[in-house]
């Protein structure tokens, strides 16, 4: 319940064109990036599985800019050890399976009705809630894990 637990993030995905490089911190924010800019098929995109992708110029880079990759965990309330709980507990597992079943619907939805993902970091994120980790990032690797 004490802010001791940060993380630092680093790009999944970069698009790059001449000079210019735009980094994405989740999917969803590049996917809704694509949607809104006509011409994406020009830029050279890259995928990253995690800061071992990153070349040593890009890591001196990350660690540069430390206000930008460290990312600090805010407590707010018994929220959020529910939501602790609920990703971590051996004993919870259907209602694990639940939540990602939840997650997918409000996907598809939002989808359908025109809206965009929700997801977790932006360009001015400086600290986040433990639910809102649970919910808008790690379920997306909990579901990416099931699909593998």
């Amino acid at each position: 319940k004490l802010p001791f637990l940060e993380e630092f993030i680093t790009p999944i995905v970069k698009a790059t064109k001449k000079d210019k490089e735009i980094s994405f911190y989740s999917l969803p924010e590049f996917e809704e990036w694509k949607r809104e800019t006509e011409n994406h098929h020009t830029y050279n995109i890259k995928y990253y599985k995690g800061l071992g992708t990153s070349t040593s110029k890009e890591a001196k880079e990350y660690f540069q800019n430390m206000d930008r990759h460290r990312i600090r965990f805010k407590y707010v309330g018994p929220t959020d050890d529910h939501h602790i709980e609920l990703a971590f507990s051996k004993k919870g597992a259907d209602q694990r399976k639940e939540w990602l079943t939840s997650h997918m619907d409000e996907v598809k939805r939002r989808k359908e009705i025109g809206l965009q993902e929700r997801y977790l970091y932006t360009k001015d994120t400086k600290a986040v809630t433990y639910s809102d980790f649970v919910n808008l990032e790690l379920v997306l690797f909990s579901n990416g894990d099931n699909v593998r």
